[in-house]
């Protein structure tokens, strides 16, 4: 994958109190970084954190019930969001193409979210890859919130029913043919799906042209390899997202505009196959 993940956290998270001026503000608390004192929120004194360390502790108990191993972690808004990337030791086909599967466990420090999980999948073959939608744990930043409140074996289980699932998918897409004006359709409502709102602008007129082009390009291509077939189609837009596109998608793209026009070709094209 494009991007590189930090073996560990080598920072914790810091409560600290809040003044202003020369009083404390009551019930209220500072979150910051050990390591720089960055500020990352400022929020009620009721909440929770649920430390680094603690995302380390449920990690470890994932690694000792399951093949999966700890490959890294991921920063987003200099520590705000960090996800925890656990590649399942057991290669696993996705369609006919052998895939690194990995598991995906995620923490807040900014209070805008729960704990949440989610998947990834990386294409050995042409290194496409795509993450499933992050959804919470249903564990929040209140008290009593640690490593031991959340069961790994509940992960375990939900990862797989998704596993199982995301395979039945896949399986109808590759069995609903696409002919080429079907694929252009499909290309274009992605494309206005990304940018509702007419371009006139000539500068980005033409970069959703350009953007048109490399599209066609690489779903062209995959469907050449894969068959004429919404799986096809669909393995064409991940591998623009994953070899073409510029910028910072993240690890597994789990983030920026790399993982929104996965979501919604994905959409597209799950309204375009047949059971």
């Amino acid at each position: 994958m494009k991007t590189k993940l930090n073996k560990m956290l080598n920072w914790e998270l810091n409560l600290k109190q809040v003044q202003t001026s020369n009083e404390l503000l009551r019930g209220k608390v500072a979150l910051t970084r050990s390591d720089n004192g960055a500020l990352l929120n400022i929020c009620s004194d009721q909440y929770r954190p649920f430390y680094n360390n603690d995302l380390l502790c449920l990690v470890r108990k994932i690694e000792n019930i399951s093949s999966f191993e700890l490959e890294g972690f991921e920063e987003f808004g200099n520590g705000k969001k960090i996800l925890a990337f656990l590649k399942n030791g057991r290669v696993r086909k996705l369609g006919q193409e052998a895939v690194s599967d990995y598991l995906i466990i995620g923490n807040t420090h900014d209070t805008t979210s729960q704990l949440f999980a989610g998947m990834s999948n990386y294409m050995f073959r042409c290194k496409n890859q795509f993450s499933s939608s992050l959804y919470p744990l249903r564990a929040k930043h209140i008290s009593g919130l640690n490593p031991n409140s959340i069961d790994p074996k509940l992960l375990l289980t939900n990862y797989m029913n998704d596993r199982n699932q995301l395979d039945s998918y896949v399986a109808m897409m590759m069995n609903t043919p696409i002919n080429e004006p079907q694929a252009s359709r499909m290309i274009d409502e992605i494309l206005n799906r990304i940018e509702p709102i007419p371009l006139n602008n000539e500068t980005e007129s033409f970069k959703k042209y350009w953007r048109k082009k490399q599209i066609e390009k690489a779903v062209n291509k995959e469907m050449n390899e894969l068959g004429e077939t919404i799986w096809g189609f669909y393995n064409g837009i991940t591998f623009y997202t994953s070899n073409i596109l510029q910028g910072k998608g993240g690890f597994g793209l789990t983030n920026g505009l790399s993982a929104r026009i996965n979501k919604i070709a994905w959409d597209v094209s799950m309204n375009n196959t047949h059971a």
